[in-house]
């Protein structure tokens, strides 16, 4: 049953430790969740009724199109999609024994979801008035970053996407927004859980 009333979102790297803090926050502001997973998962929040799950693979263009059309079914407009990707491991440097292993990894990890998922959505939003795009970088972007070369180059890879997505769409059909968030916890000086929240809503209300 659709909910004119209400907007959806797409939700990538929702289901990990950081991602079950934020779904909340996104739930309470009132928007429908759609959250993708390669596995199920239960329990909260994925059993409150303002989250759909979506299980499969990223690689088989039918779930990302299930994606949309559950956001749609859901209500009226897909309003944006959020990527929490936030895959780490640690390297000895670009000059280190294994390092490109690492960056495939890393790349894997935080680029190639998202890559995968915008390569559907964004032609949809292009002809069905807009939205909104949520990419979560790091500061490792903007300092030096020893032993996480490979993290962090695809964190700056995050962020040249953002940039090329503006250079191919017009602010109207593709409202793109990178988030720097420092490292995620409760000791002076991180990022809370609540406060990433906060800047994506800010972001997808922009």
């Amino acid at each position: 049953m659709s909910h004119p009333e209400q907007e959806s979102l797409i939700v990538l790297g929702g289901t990990g430790s950081l991602g079950t803090q934020v779904l909340p926050i996104l739930a309470d502001a009132g928007y429908h969740l759609v959250v993708f997973s390669r596995r199920q998962v239960t329990g909260q929040p994925f059993d409150d009724p303002r989250m759909s799950l979506e299980i499969g693979s990223l690689d088989d263009t039918a779930c990302i199109d299930s994606l949309v059309t559950t956001a749609l079914e859901r209500a009226d407009t897909l309003r944006g999609a959020i990527f929490l990707n936030g895959g780490f491991s640690s390297d000895q440097g670009i000059g280190a024994e294994g390092f490109t292993e690492v960056l495939q990894e890393m790349m894997e990890k935080n680029v190639y979801p998202t890559t995968k998922v915008l390569s559907r959505i964004l032609p949809h939003w292009k002809s069905h008035g807009g939205g909104k795009v949520v990419l979560t970088s790091a500061t490792a972007v903007e300092r030096r970053f020893t032993n996480g070369g490979a993290y962090a180059t695809s964190k700056m890879a995050v962020d040249s996407l953002a940039r090329q997505i503006q250079r191919e769409y017009e602010p109207e059909e593709v409202d793109v927004h990178v988030l720097r968030p420092r490292i995620i916890g409760t000791k002076k000086g991180q990022n809370s859980p609540a406060d990433l929240a906060q800047e994506m809503l800010a972001a997808i209300r922009h």
